[in-house]
């Protein structure tokens, strides 16, 4: 558990930055931009590798409740709607425009909904860190951000669509290979 918590605190502590943009830009401009991407990535690649590790290594017998029958066909559901808002960040269309967020929008989303569908120690600390972190990273984004241009088309949206279907159907259908928890 210890290599899954040093991950979330690297990890999200490294993205938690964008919460404290005036600190942020102090350490870009310290370091400079390609210093600063370096490390921002070194950190990040580290965390989510720990998070990994951590993960395959820690105790899943403990359970902290009993989760909900409903909370895997909620998040069978819900994981599709997530991979949806991510692309859809990098895809500019009405998804984008809408939400403001999507990327943030879809982390909350997954990870709220495997929080209904997860009830052991390590994966409630995962989860549960990462919703704290993309609620927190939401709000302090839309406060202080103008919202996006508008856009004229679907083209964009369409892409966000299917490709995070398609996504998140090959993620469903290899979670067993993935992350060790068949869903099928």
């Amino acid at each position: 558990m210890l290599y899954l918590m040093a991950g979330l605190v690297m990890f999200i502590g490294a993205h938690l930055l964008g919460v404290f943009p005036e600190f942020r830009n102090t350490l870009r401009q310290q370091a400079g931009e390609a210093q600063f991407k370096l490390i921002y990535t070194g950190i990040s690649l580290a965390g989510f590798g720990l998070i990994i590790f951590g993960m395959g290594q820690a105790d899943r017998d403990m359970m902290i409740w009993t989760a909900p029958a409903w909370g895997r066909d909620v998040a069978l559901f819900a994981v599709p709607v997530s991979m949806i808002l991510l692309v859809a960040s990098f895809a500019p269309g009405h998804i984008r425009h809408t939400v403001g967020h999507p990327m943030l929008a879809g982390v909350t989303v997954w990870a709220g909904a495997h929080l209904l569908a997860n009830s052991t120690l390590p994966s409630v600390v995962l989860f549960a860190s990462f919703l704290v972190w993309s609620i927190i990273s939401f709000i302090s984004h839309s406060l202080r951000d103008t919202p996006p241009p508008v856009v004229k088309g679907w083209g964009g949206d369409l892409t966000a669509i299917i490709v995070g279907f398609l996504i998140a159907m090959v993620i469903m259908r290899y979670h067993a290979v993935l992350f060790g928890v068949a869903i099928f």
